[in-house]
């Protein structure tokens, strides 16, 4: 920690800035699987009302000029290894607070099953960022399965202090670890919730990272991300922020998946949903389904 201490305090004091104001309306963000750089791609995402771009990469200036032109922000990712040695680069740690669209990070460690991050880990890596960042977002993602299939999980590893918003994900339709079910079966997204929200300090905020994609075999309609957030929202009634999975998917390996771009119903989806958060967002939906 000194040595780290003694780097930042040898940094100019002038790449200290601001991060860039949340929207009144909230987060509205989409993810990205893939390192996607195609300032087109980019437009289309801020057309359909985000504000936010959830990337699969480090910050970098490209990034960040990618996102200034299109007129929205992003989130870069580390690995807890990345981190580490991010934090000793004095070039990269000056690079990264001039960027102006850099709204902040979310990190695991990729060397644990996806979800099991030690408490450790991600305190080390949470501090980290936040030292060196203190006005960017720094999240964990908190993987929710486990909590029916291991009784130990949020003693062991949910830990809300080690990030700024606690950041749930279940995708309830489609084949999971704990059982498959269609847009219109009985979903374990509540049950999931109703546990957590149990953890939850008072006061802490939300950020749900909702299924956006269609499994081939599963088909889902345009309410399906509404019919998502409206669970989230009996547990967290003020809950404004929110997050879709994925607008493209990664290369070769999204298997049966089938990403959002390209798909017009669920663009469309995605586009009522950000409406339904913010009037002043980018889409306009032709048809906008209201909250239930």
């Amino acid at each position: 920690l000194a040595r780290l201490l003694a780097l930042v305090f040898l940094l100019p004091s002038e790449v200290f800035r601001p991060a860039p104001a949340i929207p009144p309306a909230g987060l509205r963000v989409l993810v990205l699987e893939r390192n996607d750089q195609d300032p087109v791609e980019w437009e289309e995402i801020r057309k359909a009302g985000a504000n936010v771009v959830a990337t699969l990469r480090p910050p970098s200036r490209e990034t960040d000029e990618l996102a200034g032109a299109a007129g929205l922000t992003y989130l870069a990712f580390f690995t807890t290894d990345e981190i580490f040695t991010f934090a000793h680069d004095a070039a990269q740690i000056a690079e990264a607070r001039s960027e102006r669209n850099l709204a902040g990070f979310y990190f695991w460690d990729a060397q644990v099953v996806e979800g099991f991050t030690t408490p450790r880990a991600q305190e080390q890596a949470y501090s980290t960022l936040k030292l060196l960042f203190p006005d960017k977002l720094v999240l964990y993602p908190t993987r929710l399965d486990p909590i029916a299939w291991d009784p130990r999980f949020l003693d062991d590893y949910f830990r809300p202090q080690f990030t700024d918003l606690v950041t749930p994900y279940f995708y309830p339709v489609g084949t999971t670890i704990i059982g498959e079910a269609g847009e219109d079966d009985p979903w374990r997204l509540d049950e999931l919730l109703s546990a957590l929200a149990e953890r939850v300090p008072a006061g802490k905020d939300i950020l749900p990272v909702l299924q956006g994609f269609e499994q081939v075999g599963y088909p889902v309609g345009t309410a399906f991300l509404q019919k998502q957030f409206a669970i989230y929202r009996h547990h967290w009634p003020t809950l404004r922020n929110v997050a879709v999975y994925a607008w493209r998917f990664g290369g070769e390996g999204a298997g049966p998946l089938l990403e959002i771009a390209g798909r017009p119903d669920l663009e469309q989806g995605v586009c009522n949903l950000f409406r339904s958060l913010s009037r002043t967002g980018g889409c306009r939906s032709d048809r906008e389904i209201p909250f239930r």
